[in-house]
């Protein structure tokens, strides 16, 4: 059930995109007449804000009006994805989200949200990432056996992460439940501030992207205990990660993915499509995302998209599940 990834899943469906593609999307017509939102629900800093960051510039170069970056910060994404749900279906307000807001929410807590699936257009899948397991410096952990022992033996330790119910929030506890210890969690605003706690050794541990953890960790401010990936990072070569250290088969990536209301109208979604194929297909882009250890996803068609998704939701419903994960971690 644990190996049943994101990134596999997406590699399936990368092979038949090409077959299935529609008429629709082929056409460009769309233009808009005034500049775009780029919702982001995560503070400056993270994986999200990295990316959309990295999108705008040439996005707005390919629609002809600029693409403005907005950070809606909270609720593990949630509150900038209920904005996104209540914005119009135009084309001027696009948003960056991942599995918390658009999968996790809504197996965690599916009749307490004040959005649901249907509220979206989906619109491509973007990146995907390996995650890390980093600690404060100087916790006594250099692996994860280690790191097992540490939590066992100092109850008040905790760990943080960018919100109650993302990705790297469940990631984790499937890590911590997997090993057998329940450790308390700390949800923050955004990726920058749970750093800025873990670096003060206010939390002992994160489970943070690549793009994060990599400089991080060169740099000797934390401690990498393990990549949450099937090899290991390419930023990390010396980092073994989780399957190598007793958890077999742990392969938890994280990914984004480019949303709007639902609603979309067909030639607006086919715009959007294709100018983010090519935006994602630059070279220059392809290498500044692979100095953070990410990796652009291009050819997921809107509709192929749409079934990721849904096997992302029954994914997370397994981990749910087993793990006994709820809202109040």
């Amino acid at each position: 059930m644990f190996s049943r990834t994101l990134h596999r899943a997406a590699g399936a469906l990368f092979a038949v995109t090409a077959l299935t593609a529609t008429p629709a999307l082929a056409a460009d017509a769309w233009k808009p007449a005034k500049p775009v939102r780029l919702l982001v629900g995560f503070a400056p800093g993270g994986s999200a804000d990295t990316l959309a960051r990295l999108l705008a510039e040439p996005l707005s170069q390919r629609l002809g009006q600029p693409v403005v970056v907005e950070n809606l910060a909270g609720a593990g994404g949630n509150i900038m994805a209920y904005r996104l749900s209540q914005a119009p279906a135009d084309g001027y307000t696009i948003g960056i989200a991942a599995a918390g807001s658009m999968a996790i929410t809504h197996v965690l807590n599916p009749k307490g949200t004040n959005y649901k699936p249907t509220d979206f257009t989906p619109i491509t899948l973007a990146a995907v990432q390996p995650n890390v397991v980093i600690v404060n410096k100087d916790v006594p952990a250099n692996n994860l056996t280690e790191l097992k022992e540490y939590f066992q033996k100092t109850p008040t330790a905790t760990y943080g992460t960018a919100g109650v119910g993302i990705s790297n929030h469940l990631i984790a506890e499937t890590m911590l439940y997997k090993l057998g210890v329940k450790v308390p969690h700390a949800a923050y605003r955004g990726a920058a501030p749970v750093i800025t706690d873990l670096l003060g050794g206010h939390i002992a541990m994160t489970m943070d992207n690549i793009s994060t953890a990599a400089p991080l960790a060169s740099q000797g401010k934390v401690k990498a205990i393990g990549v949450a990936s099937l090899k290991r990072a390419a930023q990390l070569p010396n980092v073994p990660t989780l399957d190598e250290q007793g958890l077999k088969g742990f392969d938890m990536p994280t990914w984004q993915g480019v949303f709007a209301p639902a609603g979309l109208p067909a030639d607006v979604l086919a715009a959007y499509y294709a100018a983010l194929q090519d935006v994602l297909k630059q070279p220059a882009l392809i290498e500044k995302m692979a100095g953070l250890g990410s990796e652009p996803v291009t050819g997921m068609t809107p509709e192929k998209f749409g079934e990721f998704l849904d096997n992302d939701r029954k994914q997370w419903a397994d981990i749910v599940k087993a793990a006994n994960i709820s809202l109040e971690q």
